[in-house]
């Protein structure tokens, strides 16, 4: 690794900045899509001055353009540049018009990093096997969002780097820390080590939003404005209400599938705090207790058992929901099915209508959650075996602090995919629809700071700021908030666990079987495969981190 560095650090010209983008992360600043590289170099060298990590902001500045220098040296020699890759997951598979996006991004950090940039965006139902089999095999694979792959599996697997290696971080990821609180970046460390970095996104949510299509509740003459208001400004709900809304849609469109159920009952659907990523041993009271209990015997549960039972055995889920892994987004977008279960935050209605492609009301069923894994759920993280560690960190800063770069992967290109308002927000481009959008991911939570770039029309230019506030006026948050668990030493329980609930969870979670009967068959495979023993080496990690943080 040493050598890959140090071969990145030859003399050269001097070379521009590296860093863009200033303010702070939960601040809303407006993309231009015609940002000069001359802007960037001054608001680069007030980035970096205000580095306080002890080391010189000149030398790491240095550093940083330096390396872009050689590159770009490099480049012009061999007549190439060096690629670094980035790979993340949509709803829908690779999008139409991705190589015309990459093929602007690359002209743009040519100039800036001094280097081609290429995205790759893979299908969210292929998303975990297929980065499995590239990380494994050596396929390049730079930068790549954790999400579904899983952050510690992703460690345990030997797939990602030490991001401080070297002093690394300090070095070449200015913008970040000027982006991301400490606390944050804290909270992804696992056994000490920083191995990623968090997308900037609602670190809160509100669980168990059910999101309906408006045409559909149209169709029923349901009048959602007799329902009360929530915090967040969507109707507030009860299950009751939800099931009369679901056998009024049934009964008026036998031809379509009420919910595009997904296993999220728990992660989106509850305050059940998922310790160290996994339901394998949770907080069942977060916000007041720190001790280790099976969910799966829990209440909780078996009330969302019985819910998905009775929804099947009325029709309203598909008998294919065992086998078909598509996005549940992608399901109410092809028109079969009518709705969904997610968790929202402000501006949500504006993101669940563009990846379902129609209007929709989101009905606000629970209430706002920080779980002890939120900031860690699925940071970003640099492969392992990258060619040049320093070029991968550079572009994982940009991805945090330059608007052209965020914009193109967030958005896609204007007067293409989207359009400027004068109040400064965008919508789609003229003839552009969701459907027929050659770039549109929708995937905003998950990329790495999405309020350096546009807002979508129908929310309000200071959404970053909103959800900020969001954040930290949480009614409910854990007091595990920050703990991560290093389960290398269980990490055979871990797969035995995960064997286990794959066999016998799913059936369950859609409703398949008889709940009492199939939560019996559940557990009882769960504790063969060692739960009590994984559960207990939770409880010592979070007692010992919690002696030593001071909580009670």
């Amino acid at each position: 690794m040493k050598k890959k560095i140090a071969s990145l650090l030859l003399s050269a010209t001097t070379a521009a900045m590296i860093f863009s983008g200033c303010g702070s992360a939960a601040t809303q600043t407006t993309a231009q899509s015609d940002t000069k590289a001359t802007e960037q170099e001054a608001t680069a060298q007030s980035n970096v001055e205000q580095k306080d990590d002890g080391e010189s902001s000149e030398a790491a500045l240095d550093k940083a353009a330096q390396a872009i220098a050689d590159r770009k040296a490099k480049a012009e020699k061999d007549g190439k540049y060096e690629k670094v890759v980035i790979a993340f997951f949509d709803w829908t598979g690779r999008p139409a018009g991705l190589d015309r996006i990459n093929e602007a991004l690359s002209a743009y950090t040519e100039e800036t990093l001094g280097l081609d940039v290429e995205l790759m965006i893979i299908d969210s139902a292929a998303y975990g096997e297929d980065m499995k089999l590239m990380l494994s095999s050596g396929e390049q694979v730079d930068l790549f969002s954790t999400c579904i792959l899983g952050y510690n599996p992703s460690i345990n697997n030997g797939y990602v780097l030490d991001l401080e290696e070297d002093g690394m971080f300090d070095d070449y990821c200015g913008g970040i820390k000027e982006k991301i609180r400490a606390d944050y970046l804290d909270a992804c460390r696992v056994g000490g080590v920083l191995y990623g970095t968090p997308p900037i996104k609602d670190y809160a949510i509100e669980t168990a939003a059910v999101c309906v299509g408006q045409e559909y509740l149209d169709a029923i003459g349901y009048d959602v404005s007799a329902l009360p208001t929530g915090d967040l400004g969507y109707p507030k709900a009860t299950w009751d209400d939800i099931n009369d809304i679901f056998t009024q849609l049934h009964a008026q469109f036998p031809d379509k599938y009420v919910m595009a159920i997904q296993d999220n009952e728990l992660t989106q659907g509850s305050s059940v705090d998922n310790i160290a990523g996994d339901y394998f041993g949770t907080l069942l009271d977060p916000q007041n207790s720190l001790k280790i209990e099976d969910v799966y015997a829990s209440e909780t549960f078996k009330e969302w058992a019985q819910r998905a039972y009775d929804w099947n055995q009325a029709g309203f889920i598909s008998q294919d929901a065992l086998t078909d892994t598509t996005g549940a987004s992608a399901k109410v977008k092809s028109g079969a099915y009518m709705a969904m279960m997610a968790c929202s935050k402000p501006g949500y209605k504006t993101q669940i209508s563009g990846e379902c492609g129609r209007d929709m009301v989101v009905f606000d069923v629970g209430e706002s959650f920080m779980s002890s894994s939120s900031v860690s759920s699925f940071p970003w993280c640099v492969n392992q075996n990258t060619e040049d560690p320093v070029a991968t960190l550079q572009v994982l800063n940009a991805l945090y602090t330059d608007s052209t770069i965020e914009t193109l992967m967030c958005w896609g290109q204007e007067g293409k995919e989207f359009k400027v308002n004068s109040d400064g927000t965008i919508t789609y481009a003229d003839g552009v629809d969701a459907n027929n959008s050659e770039y549109y991911p929708n995937v905003l939570w998950l990329m790495p700071n999405p309020y350096v770039t546009y807002v979508w029309e129908g929310d309000p230019l200071d959404l970053g700021q909103q959800i900020a506030d969001f954040n930290d006026n949480c009614t409910c948050k854990s007091k595990a908030l920050g703990f991560t668990w290093d389960n290398t030493d269980y990490a055979s329980e871990y797969t035995a666990l995960k064997n286990a609930y794959d066999e016998f969870g799913p059936k369950v979670v859609y409703g398949f079987v008889e709940p009492e009967a199939g939560i019996a068959e559940l557990e009882q495979a769960l504790k063969a495969a060692g739960l009590d023993d994984y559960m207990a080496g939770k409880q010592a990690a979070l007692d010992a981190w919690a002696a030593e943080n001071g909580i009670n």
